[in-house]
């Protein structure tokens, strides 16, 4: 997920991964027989909602619908945990992968779509090589780029994204 290093940088991954646990709702006061709320929670509760705005705001359409309901941003994260790193959703990615085809689009929307395929299958724990990224992209491109395709797999490093990205887009 790219919401990761956010997380981190700001210091809430606990809430997420659980580890920064909700206090209690209220607390005693006084002699030890009444009860009040916990201002610890509603800060808690306050920094966690702001955490779950976030994340939800982060989500494609095809994936909001699996944290429709989620109360906490632990719930959510976990539920999208599960959902994301099943083996089954690996596999279905991986032959999204296989199957991409430039199509219309242009070589920048063909780029995208299967560099967003690519970063997904990672965050699965199902990384691509980089070499077979690259192969996935030349059996991709439209024919008109069979000379370019021909040039850059004889190369004996495999290339980043930025530079098959920068060689394909003037043959566009």
């Amino acid at each position: 997920m790219q919401m990761l290093p956010y997380l981190l940088g700001q210091g809430v991954f606990g809430f997420v991964d659980g580890s920064n646990t909700c206090p209690s709702p209220h607390v005693l006061v006084g002699d030890g027989t009444s009860l009040q709320v916990n201002p610890l929670f509603l800060h808690w509760k306050q920094q966690d909602q702001f955490i779950l705005s976030a994340l939800l705001s982060s989500l494609s359409m095809e994936v909001l619908h699996l944290v429709v309901g989620c109360q906490s941003s632990c719930s959510a994260w976990h539920t999208l945990e599960q959902a994301l790193a099943s083996t089954s959703n690996s596999r279905i990615m991986q032959g999204s992968l296989q199957d991409l085809r430039q199509g219309d689009e242009s070589v920048t929307q063909f780029m995208q779509k299967a560099k967003a395929l690519f970063n997904e299958l990672a965050a699965d724990g199902q990384p691509v090589s980089l070499e077979d990224f690259n192969l996935y992209m030349f059996r991709g491109l439209r024919g008109e780029f069979k000379d370019l395709v021909t040039s850059l797999i004889t190369k004996v490093e495999p290339l980043s994204y930025v530079d098959l990205h920068s060689h394909a887009s003037p043959h566009a």
